[in-house]
């Protein structure tokens, strides 16, 4: 279908991308200086098994022996009874949510945004799916990447997996932390995320708050977004990692 080519398409594109910047010596050299370090450009190709998958319409997310169901519910009242919100204000139900998820045992962060940051997040996502997040650790830093699938009417999914993981396959890389966004009271001038741990050795809770912070910050902070997160996706050659991780203050 139009729909399913137009998919693969965008998948085969992003790939390409971030073999464009893996293929810059300076980017290279940078990333390897990372425990994410570069090793090849990465091959992808539409499977059988994901075409299967984009035809059939249904939510999943990559992974060890095929499409995984996401973390969370993608529906906000398999997550909480709706009617404890009705007739609560937006800063009541603000802070209700982030109480929810305070237990770092859970694997689970909470995240609110408002109407508008949730558009212009939808808008940059669509502009620039694909994104490159460094996560700092003692022994230095690791290398993620992040992957947006927010067109599915169903689903509005942040994925992040590593950049060994993306290069091998990025079909079948394990999505290590995964944002749901959840839309159902949008009215109200909200739009609640949950974020869900699924690797508590390479993110943990702390680290899930941190990167979760990161994430929006350059998708919607306007300056962060044009000169990291753009430049990333459409000026891939002039994207310089050297400065971006120096700039997030843990490269001396």
């Amino acid at each position: 279908t139009g729909s399913t080519s137009s998919c693969q398409r965008g998948s085969m594109a992003m790939a390409a991308l971030l073999s464009r910047f893996c293929s810059s010596r300076s980017a290279a050299a940078a990333l390897l200086r990372g425990r994410g370090g570069l090793s090849a450009s990465p091959s992808l190709r539409c499977s059988t098994e994901e075409q299967r998958y984009l035809s059939s319409g249904l939510v999943g997310l990559p992974g060890e022996g095929g499409w995984q169901s996401p973390p969370s519910p993608t529906s906000l009242d398999k997550v909480v009874k709706l009617e404890t919100f009705a007739g609560q204000t937006k800063e009541y139900i603000a802070k209700t949510w982030l109480k929810f998820h305070e237990d770092e045992r859970e694997g689970r962060v909470g995240w609110v945004l408002s109407r508008s940051e949730f558009k212009q997040l939808q808008q940059n996502a669509q502009e620039s799916p694909i994104f490159v997040v460094p996560l700092e650790k003692p022994e230095g830093y690791v290398t993620l990447v992040l992957q947006w699938q927010m067109q599915h009417p169903q689903s509005k999914l942040g994925l992040i997996t590593t950049l060994e993981e993306f290069q091998k396959d990025s079909l079948s890389a394990n999505s290590h932390f995964t944002l749901t966004h959840y839309t159902e009271l949008a009215r109200k001038d909200l739009v609640l995320v949950r974020g869900d741990v699924a690797s508590a050795k390479l993110i943990n809770a702390f680290e899930a708050r941190m990167l979760t912070k990161r994430v929006y910050e350059h998708y919607l902070d306007p300056e962060k977004y044009a000169r990291w997160v753009k430049t990333f996706n459409h000026a891939s050659r002039q994207f310089d990692f050297k400065a971006y991780i120096k700039e997030l203050g843990f490269l001396a």
